[in-house]
């Protein structure tokens, strides 16, 4: 029986050798016949010139050399098809996890049959330091993964794996990430290939040293649960079933809203055309706000290029519950080279303009509207104190999250806050006045169709149904039906106005898809 071990390393010259004697000490003690492959994936500290080094001085290292960079999961990969154990174990270099637990990680394959043993620092038994900001975002990581794609391993991150060579190998060819998602989805794929896996609580302590970039790297990773949800089985059911709510849902208040042609009718095709083309210039106002976001930080976009990536982000929206536009729209804007990270920092920051100009939109008109006889004042009075609260709680949080960022970014976006402001509320207004032309046949106050947008986008925005719809239709009818129009008149006026814009939406979607000779298929 032969095992081999495996130590990623990428910039590793101040550990490598240290890992590796530890590693050799260890082996020795078990009484296993064993090699060292160390996967040195272009490191540029010299990292490869002591491995190099270490390998010639004992037959038993093996040095894989890389010169560009080719990611952990791909270093991996390569370093288990060159293996020549019976068992495949990889241990992180900085060697977090008390060696001690070795014996376990192996025996388990080796005298209990297990395909794969994995350390584990999410059992109860496990015995860890680290930071509270590691371990919090490691259990939301484990939890969605859990959750989203039916795993039931706690730790899937801890770099304290072993494999049965003959089972690693089926799965690795179908595995599609390189970096550091690889582990996650080797383990997700085996366990619905139906290989047996041992969890084992481990002794781990934090490293002072570490090559995460949390912000980045948490975004990176979560990108890659969506993308192995959407893949599966459960996307799909999850999709039919949030279609059959929302087409439920429109079914339902058309019955008892008493929906009918002849209200249909009392609104003008003229109405219609004019908000189309009003709601047409806000693609156009938040591209403009969009590349002025990215000016700040420093890339140059196009009004047109910035506009038709919001267009395709927002189609994307339109047909999927779960925002997924928001990471369409990341990979649209590499085109212009536009990293990732800078890309959603300014989502980050036109998100969070768009709720503060909706919680001052929901100040403005119930503060208004609170002196209207038909408006009762413990409705009034709650609606104004949540909106207060809600304004000044993200105008504070402004300041702070303005204030964590790069100093870069930091300066950029202080320099830029008046002008996104002003932007945002003209991107706003725009999209209540498109709703406003289509209830203008109703005879509704501008103030009411302005609380109902905004109530009914803040709703919207939870992603359970495709692009609201549903959701959407429910608060809109709720609210003009509690202001004085008949269900009837109130359903139809959200039926036509989320429509249109989803309609206009998808259009320019496609629009700007041909434009830019993107395929589909890219996107998916």
């Amino acid at each position: 029986m032969k095992i081999t071990v495996i130590l990623p390393a990428y910039n590793e010259a101040n550990r490598i050798e240290k890992a590796v004697k530890e590693v050799k000490n260890w082996m020795d003690r078990l009484g296993y016949d064993y090699e060292i492959i160390i996967a040195e994936d272009g490191s540029t500290d010299g990292t490869d010139r002591i491995a190099r080094s270490l390998a010639e001085k004992d037959e038993r290292v093996i040095h894989l050399h890389s010169d560009v960079r080719l990611g952990r999961g791909k270093a991996l990969a390569n370093a288990i098809k060159k293996s020549r154990g019976d068992v495949v174990a990889y241990l992180d270099v900085d060697l977090s996890t008390d060696m001690s637990h070795l014996k376990e990680l192996i025996d388990s394959i080796v005298v209990q049959g297990y395909d794969i043993s994995i350390g584990s620092r999410l059992m109860k038994e496990s015995d860890v330091e680290r930071s509270f900001k590691r371990d919090f975002l490691s259990r939301v990581y484990n939890f969605l993964v859990r959750s989203m794609l039916g795993s039931k391993i706690r730790d899937h991150q801890c770099g304290f794996k072993a494999f049965k060579r003959e089972s690693i190998l089926k799965i690795i060819d179908q595995v599609k990430d390189n970096h550091w998602f690889w582990d996650t989805e080797v383990l997700v794929l085996a366990q619905r290939m139906g290989y047996r896996i041992r969890e084992i609580p481990v002794r781990w302590r934090q490293s002072e040293e570490t090559k995460v970039r949390f912000l980045k790297d948490s975004l990176y990773m979560f990108s890659q649960i969506l993308r192995m949800w959407m893949e599966s089985r459960r996307s799909r059911k999850f999709f039919a079933i949030s279609l059959i709510i929302s087409v439920s849902i429109l079914i339902a208040l058309a019955y008892f809203s008493g929906f009918n042609i002849e209200v249909l009718s009392r609104i003008s095709p003229k109405s219609v055309l004019l908000a189309s083309i009003v709601y047409i210039v806000s693609f156009f106002v938040r591209g403009y706000r969009f590349g002025y976001i990215l000016l700040k930080l420093g890339f140059k976009c196009p009004v047109i290029f910035s506009t038709e990536g919001i267009a395709i982000g927002q189609m994307i929206n339109v047909v999927t519950p779960a925002k997924l536009g928001d990471l369409v729209r990341t990979y649209v804007f590499k085109l212009k080279e536009v990293p990732i990270s800078s890309c959603i920092s300014g989502l980050a920051v036109e998100r969070l303009f768009d709720l503060f100009t909706v919680i001052l939109f929901s100040f403005l008109s119930i503060t208004v509207l609170g002196s209207f006889k038909y408006v009762r004042m413990p409705i009034y009075a709650t609606l104004a104190l949540l909106s207060i609260v809600s304004l000044v709680f993200v105008f504070s949080r402004m300041e702070n999250l303005i204030g964590k960022m790069s100093k870069d970014v930091n300066i950029a976006l202080r320099s830029g806050y008046f002008v996104l402001s002003l932007i945002s509320i003209t991107n706003w207004l725009i999209d209540v006045l498109t709703c406003y032309l289509i209830a203008i046949a109703f005879n509704v106050s501008f103030w009411i169709i302005m609380l109902a947008v905004a109530i009914s986008n803040i709703v919207k925005a939870i992603p359970v149904t495709p692009g609201g719809i549903g959701a959407y239709e429910i608060t809109m009818t709720g609210i003009l039906a509690a202001f004085g129009l008949n269900m009837g008149e109130a359903f139809t006026v959200s039926l036509v106005d989320h429509t249109l814009k989803n309609v206009l939406t998808v259009l320019m979607g496609y629009i700007s898809i041909a434009h830019l000779n993107i395929k589909i298929r890219e996107i998916a």
